[in-house]
Formats: C-alpha cells, sequence, structure tokens
C-alpha cells in the first residue's frame, strides 16, 4: 500500500476532528434544543436584531495556514470568517461549545497517547523517506558512473 502524503495526512486528521465535533454536536444536540433550558435567553435577542449587524474594523493576526484555507475558497473570504465566528458565538451562547470555565487545559491521557503514536508514527515516516531518498541517490550514483564508464570506453579515455 502506498504511503499517504503529507496533505493526505493532514486530510485525514482534520476529518477526524471535524467527526469527533460533529459526535459531540450530535451528543449535544439529542438533548433537544427548541423550548429547551440548553438555550439562552440571549437567543431571542438575538433573533430580534436586525440581520445585518454593524461592522467594525479591527486589525487580526491570523495562522497562515487559517488565512490560506479560506482564500483558497476565493472572493467574499473575510465575511465567510466572519460567519464561522458568528457560528461559533451562537454555539457558545447555545452551551453547544462551552467556555474556558469547563474546559481542561491538561491533556487527557487518550490525548497523550495519540499525540505520542502520532510523533512515533511521524517520526518513523520521516526515517523511512530519508533511507529511501538515500537508496535512489545511491542508485542514481551507480548509474552515473556506469553511464560515465561507459562514455570513457567509447570516446576512449
Amino acid at each position: 500500500m502506498p504511503r499517504e502524503t503529507k496533505a493526505e495526512k493532514d486530510r485525514h486528521a482534520a476529518y477526524h476532528a471535524l467527526a469527533e465535533t460533529m459526535r459531540g454536536l450530535e451528543k449535544d444536540l439529542r438533548w433537544g434544543l427548541n423550548d429547551s433550558l440548553r438555550l439562552p435567553p440571549e437567543w431571542a435577542e438575538i433573533a430580534a436584531r436586525p440581520s445585518v449587524p454593524k461592522k467594525t474594523l479591527v486589525t487580526i493576526r491570523l495562522d497562515d495556514d487559517v488565512l490560506a484555507f479560506f482564500r483558497a475558497m476565493g472572493a467574499g473570504y473575510l465575511p465567510r470568517m466572519n460567519a464561522v465566528l458568528r457560528t461559533f458565538m451562537l454555539a457558545r451562547l447555545a452551551g453547544v461549545v462551552t467556555g474556558p470555565e469547563s474546559v481542561s487545559y491538561a491533556p487527557s491521557l487518550e490525548d497523550q497517547v495519540y499525540s505520542l503514536r502520532r510523533e512515533i508514527l511521524d517520526h518513523a515516516a520521516k526515517v523511512a523517506d530519508a533511507r529511501e531518498a538515500e537508496e535512489r541517490e545511491a542508485a542514481l550514483r551507480e548509474k552515473v558512473k556506469g553511464l560515465t564508464a561507459l562514455r570513457d570506453a567509447r570516446v576512449g579515455r
């Protein structure tokens, strides 16, 4: 089976992170959100607000990969980023996403196991890639030697 490229590994990691997020959201949604105590009273206020809220100009520093991701989606990437932030805000207000008061910043044992396995696999892949590169280079050196010898024999050197 061919080795995964970095892009494929990144895509799989993002897919699994998304799936985990969706499982957590599904768990929260099972409780039922309509007429639920889980919906904060602020949502009624949000629903009554004008559909286009006032915009404020800000300067923000973003990770290069985050900016590249949204820019790759084409024109309108800034409003799209605003929509993602709004979705997070609404999920936070709804209690679907909890805040720092309930977040443990120490990684769980499961997270540590996953992280260590990922490091081990990444290191093994780097070692294997380096070994393959060395083998390819050695094969090319041998090919150059052979071709040089053939040339020398034909030219009479």
